[in-house]
């Protein structure tokens, strides 16, 4: 991987490429947490992922120092003798991501190919579920490197679809900026920094919930020098990306964007370009969709792998790698295909700010006062929360 790709870049666009579901991809995530949260939300994409990254660095340094690469392990090193309640909760919130974020890809997926190709929405959630499972089941280098070619694609589509729109309606977007600020565009949010604070934290933590997606990656670059670059590249790919989302819809607000379902699909269609760039964003749905659900299956599936492999010999664990790997993705994808068939959609959509505030206090908090050495533990209570 490091003859084309250096390893920190890697770790850059595993987080990119999960980062960017089909709920980012289509806008909608944008419109909900930034948007629709008056003028002062122009700054908040910085601020949500200035806090995922340095969420990230610190949790990847503690993988690094204590040689924990599945977030079980991670966790504990992370809660230290508060690990006994805070550990499970970590899982239960990790798993919820999982499950539903997947969910949500097999059903965006399956949706947007419907509408584009007339395929059958059931066989279209398959075939997404087969490529999620072939791609987790090889290991993290694999996974390093699609999520790689993923991102790159993504990027190339995002600039393609909207630095032309965004460049042709500037002075839509100044005009529309300013309505907003003096109110004469309602976004329907109370109109205080609070709130859009509020908000952007929600939005940090939540992307936070995937942290346990990443902490496996980080056997790829152990040094705190690769982990800082990893972190600094990752931070400017995806605030770079959330604010060309941000201002191409910014342009479109007035004529009601901020009320359609699939933002992104209105920019293409009303705004500069052609009937391909409506391929082109449902290409990028789909992508995003199925990159989103490879990390985070690709996580869960380390994690049990190792408890799969808890009472073997090392060879023992390395020969059954392989077949404990497909049962386990295999379980997952399943349980995720079958939630994405019972319609669950609009409950998935509206969890996903009830996750951002609980990962808050779960995650986010600890992780960043760990870091920054405000919360400390001995490393003797640490040792016995692992061996317990």
């Amino acid at each position: 991987m490091n003859k084309f790709i250096p390893a920190y870049l890697a770790i850059a666009f595993v987080w990119f490429s999960s980062h960017f579901g089909g709920g980012f991809a289509s806008g909608r995530q944008i419109v909900a947490f930034y948007l629709n949260h008056q003028w002062t939300s122009i700054f908040m994409p910085a601020v949500s992922m200035l806090i995922m990254a340095l969420s990230l660095y610190f949790s990847m340094i503690i993988a690094a120092k204590y040689q924990v690469f599945d977030y079980s392990s991670w966790s504990r090193k992370l809660y230290g003798s508060a690990s006994t309640v805070m550990a499970p909760l970590f899982e239960i919130l990790f798993n919820s991501l999982l499950v539903l974020v997947t969910a949500v890809a097999f059903a965006t997926g399956g949706s947007t190919i419907a509408k584009a190709f007339g395929t059958s929405y059931m066989l279209n959630t398959v075939a997404i579920a087969a490529v999620i499972f072939v791609l987790t089941i090889y290991g993290a280098d694999l996974v390093r490197k699609s999520a790689t070619v993923v991102s790159l694609i993504l990027i190339a589509c995002i600039f393609v679809i909207y630095v032309p729109n965004i460049v042709y309606y500037f002075p839509k977007i100044v005009a529309n900026f300013a309505a907003i600020k003096n109110g004469e565009i309602a976004t329907g949010s109370p109109n205080t920094l609070v709130d859009s604070l509020w908000w952007a934290f929600k939005y940090g933590a939540l992307q936070c919930c995937a942290i346990g997606a990443y902490i496996v990656h980080v056997q790829a670059c152990p040094d705190k020098a690769s982990l800082k670059k990893a972190t600094l590249v990752g931070f400017i790919i995806n605030t770079g990306i959330m604010y060309l989302t941000y201002f191409g819809i910014l342009a479109f607000v007035d004529q009601g964007v901020l009320k359609e379902a699939v933002p992104s699909l209105f920019v293409v269609m009303h705004g500069v370009g052609g009937s391909w760039m409506t391929v082109l964003i449902s290409l990028c749905i789909v992508i995003g969709a199925v990159s989103t659900g490879v990390a985070l299956v690709y996580g869960t599936t380390n994690r049990l792998v190792n408890f799969f492999g808890r009472n073997l010999t090392d060879e023992q664990k390395e020969s059954k790698r392989k077949i404990h790997s497909v049962i386990a993705s295999a379980f997952l994808i399943a349980a995720c295909w079958i939630v994405a068939q019972m319609g669950l959609i609009p409950l998935i959509g509206k969890g996903y700010g009830n996750i951002g505030w609980v990962s808050l206090l779960i995650l986010t908090l600890p992780v960043l006062l760990r870091g920054f050495g405000v919360w400390r533990f001995s490393e003797d209570a640490a040792e016995k929360a692992i061996a317990e």
